[in-house]
């Protein structure tokens, strides 16, 4: 058997590619199945026993930037595009039709989990589930492989391009690729939350909306319930009646420290649960409903970027900024939830923010005006290739949340729908550069383009 010398100390390589996706959820699964379909031998890595990410394991929905900004057009194409029509084929998301009309495309996690194992494998993927990123191998400037651990113990996954869609950069900075964290500032990224089911929900009476708000601003007040709006009933997430998914917990801190990950996995937890009862307590329609599922992690929106030759800014989703090496469309705002965790009185990172506990960020005036934070009505903005490079490795691409991007610029692409089509677009690119035999950045962007339009994409 191979092996390959330190840092890996004799793994044994156990599998080789050419193409190597790490990390399972919404843009890993695109680049995926886009590198497979161009022809490329791949095999995904992922930490769970099962595909989806945020769309399983944190049970994050719905599918965002499917359609331009408040405009029934769609922006997304391909295979996000075929993701969302199979979901709705087996009864687990709304018809594209009607989610065009919607401001997300509703859908069910655990038919999600069904279908990527489908399309995954129809594509001729090689899956290796329950495998973490733990190293990576380094060779005269690129990375040859990237060490994982599982039940069989430590070992080498080969590769000439590897796809970094773990959301964290996990498999960037184990190479140590140059990657930023949050904001400039202080370095904070967004806050982690999560979402959670209701289930046996039925409607609240109108003339008692007020009333349950009340009684949820009094809950915030106290610091019981550390939720960021007074919401009761939220169905955006579920395409069930009878069923509500709460998007409302915050925790500060990064994500990529085991100690701060382990307590916001508690806290957050906490919060539901304390929610849940809270609801059924006090909530007409809720007192028969049950608390029906918990993700399996705390939702994260913001940790590592690789820094790629150029960083998507917070300027360009305002401006719905098109580039010539475009390679993805999205429409999401520059959603920044409060990087130090608060919840009450306030909602968003912005100049109205109306927190009154200690933030040197607004002290120094640093928050976006409020009046400006969306891409035009009705259009669109483009996400460029040079996003998705490192400059670090020229066989090493990223997906999903973990492009280059400002601290604002990510907080209009970390949605699903943005993350699925930077995926097919990452994913194709490294399967023409392995058939090329050239590196990442030597793909001429408009070849990519032109196989990206071939195949159903919108860029």
């Amino acid at each position: 058997m191979n092996t390959i010398s330190e840092p890996a100390r004799e793994t044994p390589i156990v599998a080789e590619a050419d193409v190597v996706v790490a990390g399972g959820g919404p843009g890993g699964i695109t680049a995926a199945v886009a590198a497979a379909r161009c022809g490329a031998k791949v095999i995904l890595i992922e930490r769970y026993g099962f595909l989806g990410g945020m769309a399983t394991a944190g049970m994050i929905g719905p599918i965002l930037s499917h359609r331009a900004h408040n405009a029934p057009v769609a922006i997304i194409g391909g295979i996000p595009r075929e993701i969302c029509d199979r979901l709705a084929s087996m009864g687990g998301a709304v018809p594209w039709e009607a989610a065009l009309k919607d401001w997300g495309v509703r859908f069910s996690p655990e038919i999600f989990k069904v279908m990527a194992d489908r399309i995954v494998l129809e594509a001729g993927v090689r899956i290796m589930f329950h495998s973490y990123i733990a190293d990576a191998v380094v060779e005269n400037g690129r990375i040859k492989a990237l060490i994982i651990e599982n039940k069989s113990g430590r070992q080498a996954v080969a590769g000439r391009f590897f796809v970094d869609a773990t959301g964290d950069a996990d498999a960037a900075f184990r190479a140590g690729a140059k990657t930023t964290h949050g904001r400039p500032f202080d370095g904070r990224g967004e806050s982690m939350g999560s979402m959670f089911r209701i289930g046996g929900v039925k409607p609240c009476p109108k003339e008692a909306h007020d009333a349950v708000r009340r009684k949820i601003e009094e809950a915030r007040a106290s610091d019981y319930l550390h939720t960021y709006n007074p919401s009761f009933f939220q169905p955006s997430a579920t395409v069930r009646s009878d069923e509500s998914t709460p998007n409302l917990t915050r925790f500060g801190g990064s994500a990529v420290d085991a100690e701060t990950l382990t307590q916001a996995e508690i806290f957050v937890r906490e919060q539901s649960w304390r929610t849940f009862t809270f609801y059924k307590e006090n909530v007409p329609g809720m007192e028969d409903s049950f608390l029906a599922a918990l993700p399996t992690n705390v939702g994260v929106r913001e940790t590592r970027q690789i820094v790629g030759p150029y960083a998507l800014t917070g300027d360009d989703v305002l401006a719905g900024r098109k580039f010539d090496d475009s390679i993805a469309r999205a429409s999401w705002w520059i959603d920044i939830h409060c990087p130090m965790g608060y919840s009450h009185p306030g909602h968003l990172c912005n100049s109205k923010c109306a927190m009154k506990q200690p933030c040197a960020f607004k002290d120094a005036g640093l928050h976006l005006k409020i009046e400006k934070m969306h891409p035009p009505e009705g259009d669109w903005y483009g996400v460029p290739y040079r996003s998705l490079l490192s400059v670090s490795f020229p066989n090493l691409l990223s997906s999903g949340r973990c492009i280059s991007a400002t601290h604002e610029g990510m907080a209009g692409t970390r949605v699903m729908g943005t993350c699925l089509a930077i995926g097919q677009a990452a994913g194709t690119a490294a399967a023409m550069a392995a058939d090329k035999g050239i590196e990442a950045p030597q793909l001429p962007a408009n070849d990519l383009r032109r196989k990206l339009i071939e195949n159903g994409a919108l860029v």
